[in-house]
């Protein structure tokens, strides 16, 4: 029973390395079951087994990468205070969004593959949680004014992920994060309470 357990672990495994890879090389659109299943050295068949179709795959996959994506964010916040902490994580969510595979399947076919809905969905559990809670943080310690946070993390997510999605887009990518860190920085600084400013 062991045996067979670490059989089917290695397996979508496999499975789900190959899509990453083919979908971030690729896109969602021209890469094909039959592809991903001999990418991982495994039949249609037992792609089947694991997965209902390509979109189930898909959505592994992009759940994958948001988890990965926040985890990175989220050690780019630990600082010495934690609205250091939150301008930072707001920083490396741009430099995230230079990485081929979070452009390709995270801003780029999400949307397109999961639906506005569903998109919009995962990306508030993984990130929206976290942007409150460094929200809180920060009022708690005295550098933003004390207000409901939702509303508030709501307006910078759309504001990262928009700046994210032009990133992508840029005939100059580094330089438009440039940009947007810009911006956004501006942004963040016109919350902290006056007497805090630069």
């Amino acid at each position: 029973m062991a045996r067979q357990e670490e059989r089917t672990a290695s397996s979508l495994a496999a499975l789900s390395q190959a899509a990453r890879a083919l979908f971030t090389a690729r896109g969602y659109e021209a890469t094909s079951i039959d592809e991903i299943a001999a990418q991982a050295g495994l039949t249609k068949g037992a792609f089947y087994h694991h997965h209902k179709d390509k979109k189930a795959i898909f959505l592994e996959v992009f759940e994958t990468v948001e988890e990965e994506l926040t985890q990175r964010v989220g050690l780019a916040s630990r600082a010495a205070d934690p609205w250091t902490g939150f301008k930072a994580g707001c920083d490396a969510f741009l430099t995230e969004a230079l990485r081929r595979d979070v452009q390709r399947i995270v801003f780029q076919d999400g949307p397109a593959v999961l639906g506005s809905e569903l998109w919009h969905e995962i990306d508030a559990r993984y990130a929206l949680g976290m942007m409150i809670a460094g929200l809180e943080a920060s009022a708690a310690a005295g550098f933003i004014a004390r207000r409901p946070f939702r509303p508030l993390a709501l307006l910078l997510l759309g504001a990262l992920c928009e700046a994210a999605r032009e990133i992508g887009d840029a005939a100059r990518p580094r330089a438009a994060r440039r940009a947007f860190a810009a911006e956004i920085d501006a942004l963040l600084e016109g919350l902290r309470l006056a007497s805090l400013r630069k």
